[in-house]
């Protein structure tokens, strides 16, 4: 196993030598020899959703306002995501959804119209900020999705995150924004979600870890 100490050393040297290269002369594209193997010329998809080789396959698990278990539809601006082990032959695929607050004006009317004492903020009306997560639920051994449904709202702008060794996902919020804009709470926070939800969870913000325009989260299990 290479050590963190040898991984920085061989990644200095690495960059020194990419410096001293650049320094005397730029490397030519005739220069460069490449040897790509490949899996065989694209076959055209008929659905027009994802072109594969020849012995490829593609699900579509998700869609973007397909109605949910718990009634919503599936939130839009999905992005970072993790996929948590919950046993039995089953994961759960944590999505964030990089919603604004402005979003709520062009969102499906169970988004738009949702207000529950679990969501972190509400905008004027009461109505939960679009930001947050949503959990799939899906069997491996019969690859089908068994549930879906929202696990997090009331956030603003959830980017990416990442993946804890006890089995939870980390979502981050990438604004800065606080109650000096006219919200309810300050954000610009990370938050905890458990794979095992059964859906919306009580959001607590991690406040240890931080209020700023988190990209993403790690954790290093040393």
């Amino acid at each position: 196993m290479v050590s963190r100490r040898d991984f920085l050393v061989g990644a200095g040297t690495l960059a020194f030598l990419g410096l001293s290269k650049s320094a005397i002369g730029k490397v030519s594209l005739g220069d460069l020899k490449t040897t790509a193997v490949g899996f065989g010329p694209l076959i055209p998809d008929p659905d027009k959703l994802l072109d594969l080789p020849e012995g490829f396959s593609y699900q579509v698990v998700s869609s973007l306002g397909e109605k949910m278990s718990d009634g919503f539809t599936v939130p839009d601006k999905a992005d970072g995501m993790g996929c948590l082990a919950l046993g039995n032959d089953r994961v759960a695929l944590v999505r964030n959804h990089e919603l604004k607050p402005k979003d709520l004006a062009k969102a499906e009317a169970s988004i738009a119209n949702h207000k529950t004492p679990l969501a972190f903020d509400t905008n004027s009306d009461g109505v939960a900020l679009p930001g947050g997560t949503s959990h799939i639920i899906y069997n491996l051994k019969t690859h089908q999705k068994e549930q879906e449904y929202l696990s997090l709202v009331g956030t603003i702008r959830n980017c990416s995150g990442g993946i804890t060794p006890w089995g939870t996902w980390l979502t981050c919020e990438e604004t800065t924004d606080t109650k000096a804009d006219g919200f309810n709470q300050d954000h610009g926070y990370i938050f905890e979600v458990p794979a095992n939800s059964k859906g919306l969870i009580k959001p607590e913000p991690l406040k240890a870890m931080g209020r700023f325009n988190h990209e993403a989260a790690a954790v290093d299990p040393r």
